[in-house]
């Protein structure tokens, strides 16, 4: 017979025993859940009281919310809630697999989902961790790519699956579409334009819209990767220079683009508008101070001469002039003088002799010109001395006159306005000027002079 002292002692220890394997055990390496036939979640929360109230306005996964712990947990041997498979295989149980495509997502490829969703309830939308987006994403990622003066508006909200699928993609970097078709997705106005223009630019074509544009920040407007001009002078450096005489369109605010559509335009190398000419008149439609001196309001007298030198007529301020700066005087393409009085030499008037005969002052008599008195050529007169050779625009305005062959009503001399005083006749003329005596001239009878 068993003594009653031992009965009593064996008895209180499997009290204890029972006690202890009934109770939660705090610590890293084990939770017993002896005793449990079951997961029912109001046994489940007398322990884990954090997963007992729904966050307000949250989100509980539905298979929580069922109210069966053990559709992901299976209650082992060890007397361990195990969950039923590992991973994403888990999750895989009832959602489509996210790691069938091109491009999986870190965390998903590892099967690491609850990196970013919480498996039982969450106050974030899609039971995520974090909220916005972004904080969640700047648990992996450098969030020094949003730390810019100027921020891409799916990045500054915090929506960064607006371009990005959080799971897989065909694309690169999980991208939702590829190459420009992702930004075209928000920014229609430019696909419409470069659907219907008749010229694209070939950055946006050969290197897409990050070839010019941050996708996230930058510290430049419009998150340019650089400010114009030196953008564009990563491609188009035959215009970067440096020369004498830059265009002040360059150097002011808009750089490149007060000229060029940077995405695609009607008109050739897309410019904004279809004759150069318009475009100039744009800034040149008032007096304008440079480096140079004073640049007159070009519209204004435009619109007050009638008579337009040939490539004003055609639009075309680009035939005489560089517009992204030279080193001639004025943006000249060729060289041209920029001196009242000039040594006659050939390879100065470069810019004239494009179009015009060089035999014009090359001739010392000639019957090919209008200037003449009888076969006397006098545009060589005038340009030919070699001492005080007069340059063309002295008595020739280069834009534009009152009267014909651009003939100026005065000449700039320093800063007196000497009178010309032209007077055609039928077979010649006359002037009075203030640089001489009044002269005249016949075609076919020869006026002698004084």
């Amino acid at each position: 017979m068993i003594p009653t002292r031992i009965l009593c002692i064996t008895a209180l220890l499997l009290c204890l025993y029972t006690q202890l394997t009934l109770a939660p055990v705090e610590g890293a390496d084990a939770l017993p859940h002896a005793g449990l036939a079951d997961a029912a979640p109001e046994v489940c929360f007398k322990c884990h009281k954090d997963l007992a109230t729904p966050p307000e306005g949250g989100v509980v996964h539905a298979a929580f919310g069922m109210g069966d712990c053990s559709i992901c947990h299976l209650l082992g041997a060890d007397n361990r809630f195990q969950l039923i498979d590992t991973g994403a295989g888990l999750c895989y149980m009832c959602h489509d697999a996210k790691n069938t495509q091109a491009k999986v997502h870190s965390p998903v490829a590892s099967g690491d989902c609850i990196l970013c969703h919480n498996p039982h309830q969450s106050p974030n939308p899609k039971m995520l961790m974090d909220y916005p987006v972004n904080k969640l994403c700047f648990n992996c990622h450098d969030e020094a790519m949003a730390k810019h003066a100027y921020v891409h508006v799916p990045v500054s909200e915090g929506e960064c699956t607006s371009c990005h699928d959080p799971h897989q993609s065909p694309h690169d970097k999980q991208l939702r579409e590829e190459g420009n078709n992702l930004c075209l997705m928000c920014h229609a106005d430019k696909e419409e334009d470069l659907k219907t223009k008749k010229h694209v630019h070939e950055a946006v074509e050969m290197v897409g819209c990050t070839g010019c544009h941050s996708p996230h920040a930058s510290d430049t407007k419009y998150q340019l990767l650089s400010a114009p001009p030196d953008l564009c002078y990563t491609c188009h450096s035959d215009k970067e220079g440096p020369v004498k005489t830059p265009h002040g369109a360059i150097e002011m605010k808009g750089s490149c683009v007060n000229c060029h559509d940077p995405h695609a335009s009607d008109h050739e190398a897309q410019l904004k508008a279809a004759e150069n000419k318009d475009l100039c008149l744009k800034c040149h439609d008032r007096r304008r101070k440079t480096k140079s001196g004073y640049i007159l309001n070009m519209k204004a007298h435009l619109e007050k001469n009638p008579e337009h030198h040939g490539p004003i007529l055609m639009g075309d301020c680009a035939s005489c002039h560089n517009p992204h700066g030279s080193d001639e005087w004025r943006m000249l393409k060729k060289p041209f003088p920029a001196e009242f009085y000039v040594p006659f030499k050939l390879e100065r008037y470069g810019l004239c002799f494009e179009c015009h005969d060089e035999s014009l002052v090359l001739d010392e008599n000639t019957t090919a010109n209008g200037f003449r008195n009888g076969e006397m050529n006098l545009h060589f007169v005038h340009v030919s001395d070699p001492r005080k050779g007069r340059r063309c625009v002295v008595c020739h305005d280069a834009h534009a006159a009152q009267g014909p062959k651009h003939v100026r009503e005065t000449a700039k001399f320093g800063s007196w306005d000497l009178p010309i005083r032209l007077e055609l006749l039928e077979d010649g003329g006359r002037c009075a000027p203030g640089c001489h005596l009044p002269r005249a001239y016949n075609r076919s009878k020869p006026v002698k002079n004084r």
